[in-house]
């Protein structure tokens, strides 16, 4: 659906989204990042994370192109700008993300990966209710992170068994980026 001139969209132009449940959205793409992110984990002994980012991107492309087809004239030049950018932030959060996941277990990297919204959703909220479920999620981090030191994959190695700071570093910075490109624009989506 092209854009005017000023980047707007118009708001008669509703998306099939609009009639369905934000529970079932959020599910959905939570099931979708654990789904992806498993199957990612089980191509890194063949391509490493570089080569599966590269597979996953040229996968979404593919079938980007095949259900919209897309034509470029129909947009301004700041769009196509701000598109080609957003996908080249996209690329590098999964390939940030998939360097965490090779040191990482899948769940703490997917739940530390979530850190980024959880702060956006704190910041951006208006509710005490909001905040309320937003500080569960964050204790079930602090529980993840495993506070008092008990757990293997906080030693100082960046072995496959005990991945240390580097795996926390790598798994944080795409929700670090994704915060970044939330709160600085709005939605990315618009």
């Amino acid at each position: 659906m092209p854009g005017r001139e000023d980047g707007a969209v118009s708001a008669s132009a509703a998306l099939p989204t609009d009639r369905v449940p934000p529970v079932a959205l959020v599910l959905t793409g939570i099931g979708s990042v654990q789904f992806g992110a498993a199957l990612a984990a089980t191509l890194f002994d063949e391509l490493g994370p570089s080569g599966t980012t590269l597979l996953r991107l040229a996968f979404a492309a593919a079938i980007l192109i095949a259900l919209w087809r897309p034509d470029p004239r129909a947009y301004a030049r700041v769009q196509l700008r701000l598109a080609a950018l957003f996908g080249l932030v996209l690329g590098l959060m999964n390939f940030t993300f998939y360097l965490a996941l090779e040191r990482l277990p899948l769940g703490v990297a997917v739940t530390l990966e979530f850190v980024g919204p959880l702060g956006v959703a704190v910041a951006t909220s208006r509710r005490r209710a909001d905040l309320a479920w937003a500080a569960l999620a964050a204790g079930g981090i602090v529980l993840l992170a495993d506070p008092g030191g008990g757990s293997s994959i906080h030693s100082g190695s960046c072995s496959s068994s005990s991945p240390g700071p580097a795996g926390r570093a790598t798994s944080c910075s795409p929700s670090a980026r994704g915060r970044a490109s939330r709160v600085g624009g709005g939605s990315p989506w618009r």
